[in-house]
């Protein structure tokens, strides 16, 4: 369904190499470059990752070193980091400067489930997702889910422009 991504496998950046407490950059240098060179492009962050360092690892390790239609990045609005409809913006603009981008690829509303789906109807998350959408700085607005299919029923229902493959 989304040509963009070839050979529907995707690279989580949750866990990363590590030296101590920070990313390994050379092997994670290697990582992407093979993962590149074998035909993969999707990468998936989030700004709860590694404390924020998956976001600046990819940073410093893919969007600096590869022209932007050599990659699709994947990111996602998690629940801490907004309290109010006002908090959504700011916070996602500041994963695009994070992240070094003008636009993601994906972003997803993340890990789903009946209590957060309600923090985000009330902080209207999907609405200003949807928006940002249409100022070209999302190309598809996704969801992570974690729930029961009722629960799923419900989002998509309620939400049926979220692109689902």
């Amino acid at each position: 369904m989304f040509e963009e991504v070839k050979k529907n496998f995707g690279f989580g950046c949750m866990r990363l190499p590590m030296k101590g407490d920070e990313v390994d950059y050379a092997e994670f240098n290697k990582m992407i470059d093979i993962f590149i060179e074998n035909g993969f492009n999707y990468f998936d962050t989030a700004h709860g990752y590694l404390q924020g360092k998956s976001e600046t690892a990819m940073r410093d390790c893919l969007v600096k070193r590869y022209p932007r239609d050599k990659y699709i990045l994947t990111n996602k609005l998690t629940q801490p980091y907004f309290n109010t409809a006002a908090d959504v913006r700011p916070f996602f603009e500041s994963q695009l400067k994070i992240c070094g981008v003008d636009y993601f690829d994906f972003y997803l509303m993340h890990a789903q489930s009946k209590e957060i789906f309600a923090h985000f109807k009330r902080c209207r998350a999907y609405e200003q997702a949807f928006e940002f959408k249409k100022e070209g700085k999302i190309k598809h607005v996704g969801i992570s889910f974690h729930d029961t299919a009722e629960v799923l029923d419900e989002i998509l229902t309620e939400y049926p422009q979220i692109e689902v493959v």
